[in-house]
């Protein structure tokens, strides 16, 4: 066996070093070059990403921008609208959640807000509702009063639905004046009505339960009153000129044979006619020769929303019932035999267990009806307690 030469070992193995040194070299060189080519390819041609992020950030800033502006006029006009107002605060915060409030007229925005006070009217129902439910144990006055409440509300909803439909343009709204008028006060009253129904409840908390809500809405309310008068101003300071029937919108119209001014002209020659002319719908009479013998039978018999007027004749005599005119029964006129002959009478007290709203001989829930009635009522009937 020959001799192993440790020269030739050497060799080989400063040969594999030297191979593996320039493999090594060599790698690393492609890496520096790869790099550097990616470098390039960075500088020269952003990423998608990095531009879309730059583009985002700077359409956030325009839109958050503009919409600051839009936010700072949006509450100028709101504050602008109500400077007028009774209740500005809850006024802001109302028209502060109407959308496109720069386009809008100004019945369009007071219509807004009575649309939004029927939601709070229909609130305070189902709170009312809520009561009368869980307090199974209550008083007659109580309870009555509560009932009051709820149709009270339910007239309110009716006034203001009314109210929405004469707000439907600038020239509505100044043909409406007088009625819109009334079915605002209306609407006002009705929740101080329902609470005095309570004043000499033993139960004072269901007042304080239901107070709140009741003076938010009068106070809404008083806010769309208050922003009618404006209507009236910003077409008089621009010259536009309405007619009412009874002459130019606005001015007062005289008075003929002691009418007040709000009694219309065919409503006029209605009670200035005799009574044998006078066109009678329903005759009510105690002996039986007319339709019904009581008021109550008629009413019921008189058409649902009429839009002429419906004229019960009631023959002398003492009738002894309470009255409530519904709503829905517009345009009715009682016409009765003169004073001391037709007379209505009634005995309720809220020392009886009676509210105020309830004792009344004859309950009206329809402003229209309210007007003429209490004029021909006083003038022609008598009403006694």
């Amino acid at each position: 066996m020959p001799p192993l030469k440790m020269g030739g070992i050497k060799n080989k193995t400063k040969l594999l070093q030297l191979t593996f040194a320039a493999l090594l070299a060599l790698l690393v060189l492609l890496a520096l070059f790869s790099l550097v080519t990616n470098t390039n390819a960075v500088l020269q041609h952003p990423s998608p990403s990095h531009n879309t992020t730059t583009t985002t950030t700077t359409t956030s800033t325009t839109t958050t921008s503009k919409s600051s502006i839009h936010v700072h006029q949006h509450l100028q006009i709101a504050h602008s609208t109500c400077q007028d107002t009774f209740y500005p605060d809850l006024c802001v915060s109302t028209l502060a959640t109407f959308p496109d409030l720069r386009q809008r007229t100004l019945p369009e925005i007071i219509s807004g807000m009575v649309n939004s006070t029927v939601f709070e009217v229909r609130d305070s129902k189902q709170n009312c509702t809520r009561i009368r439910r869980k307090l199974q144990n209550l008083d007659p006055l109580d309870r009555r009063a509560l009932e009051d409440c709820l149709q009270l509300l339910d007239d309110t909803v009716a006034q203001l639905k009314a109210a929405i439909s004469d707000l439907s343009s600038n020239k509505s709204a100044l043909q409406h004046y007088m009625d819109l008028q009334t079915l605002f006060s209306a609407a006002m009253t009705n929740q101080d009505t329902c609470l005095d129904g309570f004043a000499f409840s033993r139960r004072k908390y269901i007042r304080e339960f239901i107070e709140g809500r009741l003076r938010k809405i009068s106070h809404h309310v008083s806010n769309s009153l208050a922003m009618l008068k404006r209507v009236k101003k910003q077409q008089a300071a621009a010259g536009a000129v309405f007619q009412e029937e009874e002459g130019e919108f606005g001015t007062p119209v005289k008075s003929g044979a002691g009418f007040p001014t709000w009694l219309k002209k065919k409503d006029r020659a209605l009670l200035q006619a005799p009574l044998n002319q006078t066109k009678v719908n329903l005759t009510v009479a105690k002996d039986g020769s007319g339709n019904f013998t009581t008021i109550n039978d008629a009413l019921q018999a008189a058409p649902n929303s009429s839009t002429t007027r419906f004229v019960i004749y009631i023959k002398a005599g003492a009738y002894y019932e309470y009255i409530e005119v519904e709503s829905r029964k517009k345009m009715i006129m009682f016409l009765g035999d003169g004073i001391g002959k037709t007379v209505i009478k009634g005995n309720r007290s809220v020392g009886a267990g009676w509210t105020t709203f309830r004792s009344s001989t004859v309950g009206n829930y329809n402003s229209h009806l309210l007007r003429l009635f209490l004029f021909i009522s006083f003038s022609l009937c008598v009403l006694s307690e």
